[in-house]
């Protein structure tokens, strides 16, 4: 199907942007949310401004590697929704540490790329 492998294309892109923006910094990270953007994780940061200071608490705390792993992407209409795992290696205090977990991911694009406007990690 057209649609599902270009659903897994820019869920694997996204990914892809994802990790790169992380090794980067809170700011490159943040900068991968829609401007209203909400990210529900041990708290909920809703805008760019909440998303960036809450990534860059997890960064500070050692977390400054990640994997993303896709295991499901669909396209429907104009957003894509993203189901992965994600594996955060640590440094410093965290160091040989990982932390596995799930998470989601509703894309739309802005702007001539694709933005995360919901995320949730658990």
């Amino acid at each position: 199907m057209a649609g599902e492998a270009e659903a897994h294309q820019i869920a694997n892109d996204f990914a892809h942007r994802y990790e790169t923006a992380w090794s980067r910094g809170a700011d490159a990270v943040s900068a991968l949310y829609a401007a209203d953007g909400v990210l529900v994780g041990h708290v909920t940061a809703i805008g760019r401004p909440q998303i960036l200071k809450l990534v860059r608490g997890i960064i500070g705390q050692g977390w400054t590697s990640i994997k993303i792993k896709i295991v499901d992407a669909r396209r429907i209409g104009d957003v894509v929704l993203i189901a992965n795992e994600y594996a955060a290696s640590g440094s410093g205090d965290q160091a040989g540490k990982t932390l596995s977990a799930t998470a989601s991911h509703l894309l739309v694009q802005t702007d001539g790329a694709w933005h995360s406007t919901l995320h949730t990690a658990r």
